[in-house]
């Protein structure tokens, strides 16, 4: 089973870019490692229900059932996104107020 992921691996082309971000996982501390392993976790679960709700042989209700996981499962990823965001900017403001520079300092246009 190993060699049937690894050959397919090398089908797609992306075992260099696989590998690139499983080092940058294990260089991350352990909560930002955790947050970026449930964002790809949530990205594969998007694009799995996607394919779910898109399959034409599935009854109405199947479809609506993954349509439903699909809604959901994007709700949760948005809201861990926006707080990475949030995170962000309020990392990005403390060093501009480290430098010096707040509101009433920086240039106008």
């Amino acid at each position: 089973m190993e060699n049937d992921r690894l050959e397919y691996k090398e089908e797609t082309g992306n075992t260099g870019l696989v590998e690139r971000v499983r080092k940058k996982r294990k260089r991350l501390p352990s909560l930002e490692r955790l947050r970026h392993e449930l964002v790809y976790q949530l990205r594969e679960s998007l694009r799995a229900s996607q394919e779910k709700m898109n399959k034409p042989e599935l009854s109405l209700a199947e479809r609506h059932h993954w349509t439903q996981v699909h809604t959901y499962t994007a709700q949760v990823l948005n809201t861990i996104l926006r707080d990475l965001q949030l995170k962000d900017w309020e990392k990005r403001l403390k060093e501009l107020e480290q430098r010096g520079l707040t509101y009433k300092t920086l240039p106008t246009r």
